[in-house]
């Protein structure tokens, strides 16, 4: 008797828990579904942002080190405001302004130096605190979505285990349907966030550093080098304010300095007569504004085509299928044109100046004598002629400066006047 009731109590047991994990899983698909759905925009949404970010972003350290420098005199000469409106004219990516911005409110106090530098310390620390809770979002989406897609994949399983043991193959294939296309979402929200966060922390690490070098360059002490002979970087150039440089020696051939604009690659030969604007490369595929309207128009052309019965397989597979391949076109063309500017960029330096001119009709020469001066700011250059401003798009070279100032031009740094 007592046997008996002992294994009733625990055939009900194992019903309840049963029917009890049944009801509670199966409640928790549509939550699933639901955030997987917030999780896939938000990825979407983001990867705009990322995209937006990547093409705003451009990092000069010769332009920051020579800002911080001509900074410190500032600071030196107790003029704390001027110093950070100098490094405001240096410096582009968000975090590096934004800092600027917050260490120009710190009041200044000129007779205690090492209570300044406590507060940089601290301000430091809060701007690090920023940034991880800026790849807070990004590091959690590529945890957390393929958890839930692993949730939605083995929710409906139970339901359709159930139909095809009831032979309900409708049953079973719908809830097969939800369960492969929670992984996919899952799967592809998860990529999009690693991607994200992983891109963004090499960004961000950059960022950190060049605050902390600022801030070693703005309040030190002093700068003291060893040997004889300063670093070349200290041969910085006043904002706003004209130097002539004195033309080197001829040379067999140009020196070259490489610029990107809307996507489209130029070389800039700096001649013996003049400065050649020489086009290398360039595709309106591989512009990320065009892309995004190509692919929303595909996806509108898809959905139509699904209204109107002329799919196959599920709407979803269509869309995932046709994105991700439209990203792997972008990527595949962007790469297609910086190699065709690489290679077309040596067949220019290999021809006379002349030669170069007339291989394009794009191609354009501007005399030194036309040429009033060269504006650079936060890495874009921009040549003032007789005829007004051309604005050439941002340098990609490390050595620019060492061309440009071989040239007899006058240079400014900072917003033109």
């Amino acid at each position: 008797m007592d046997m008996t009731f002992i294994i009733e109590i625990g055939q009900l047991f194992e019903s309840t828990a049963q029917s009890g994990i049944y009801i509670i899983s199966s409640n928790l698909l549509y939550p699933v579904i639901i955030i997987l759905i917030g999780l896939i925009i938000w990825s979407v949404i983001e990867l705009g942002g990322f995209l937006s970010e990547w093409h705003s972003r451009h990092r000069d350290l010769w332009l920051i080190e020579n800002g911080a420098l001509n900074a410190q005199e500032q600071v030196r000469s107790n003029d704390y405001n001027g110093a950070m409106d100098t490094l405001r004219k240096f410096t582009s990516n968000r975090f590096l302004y934004d800092y600027i911005n917050n260490l120009s409110r710190i009041e200044y106090d000129f007779n205690n130096t090492r209570l300044m530098q406590i507060r940089i310390e601290k301000l430091l620390q809060e701007y690090d605190t920023k940034i991880r809770k800026k790849l807070e979002k990004s590091r959690f989406v590529a945890k957390a979505a393929p958890m839930f897609g692993l949730m939605g994949t083995l929710i409906p399983m139970g339901p359709a285990l159930l139909g095809l043991a009831q032979g309900d193959i409708q049953t079973l294939s719908d809830n097969l349907i939800i369960a492969f296309g929670t992984t996919v979402i899952g799967l592809m929200s998860g990529i999009m966030g690693y991607m994200i966060s992983t891109v963004r922390s090499r960004w961000y690490t950059l960022d950190m550093s060049d605050m902390e070098y600022i801030s070693e360059i703005l309040f030190s002490d002093s700068l003291e080098y060893s040997g004889n002979t300063k670093p070349a970087v200290y041969k910085h150039i006043e904002p706003g304010i004209e130097k002539n440089i004195d033309r080197t020696a001829e040379k067999k051939r140009p020196d070259v300095v490489k610029v990107i604009s809307k996507y489209i690659y130029f070389d800039l030969f700096f001649t013996t007569t003049g400065i050649i604007i020489a086009r290398t490369a360039g595709s309106i595929l591989s512009n990320p504004l065009v892309f995004i309207i190509i692919c929303g128009l595909l996806n509108v052309v898809v959905i139509a085509a699904s209204t109107a019965g002329y799919t196959v397989v599920p709407l979803y597979l269509y869309l995932v299928f046709i994105n991700i391949l439209m990203v792997m076109i972008f990527m595949i063309i962007g790469y297609i044109t910086k190699e065709q500017a690489i290679k077309k960029s040596h067949a220019l330096s290999m021809l006379s100046p002349d030669a170069i001119i007339k291989s394009d009709h794009h191609n354009t020469e501007v005399n030194y004598a036309d040429i009033r001066e060269i504006n650079i700011t936060r890495s874009v250059i921009k040549i003032l002629t007789n005829n007004g401003w051309i604005e050439v798009g941002r340098m990609s070279s490390y050595d620019y400066m060492d061309i440009i100032q071989a040239s007899q031009i006058s240079v400014t740094i900072g917003d033109e006047k």
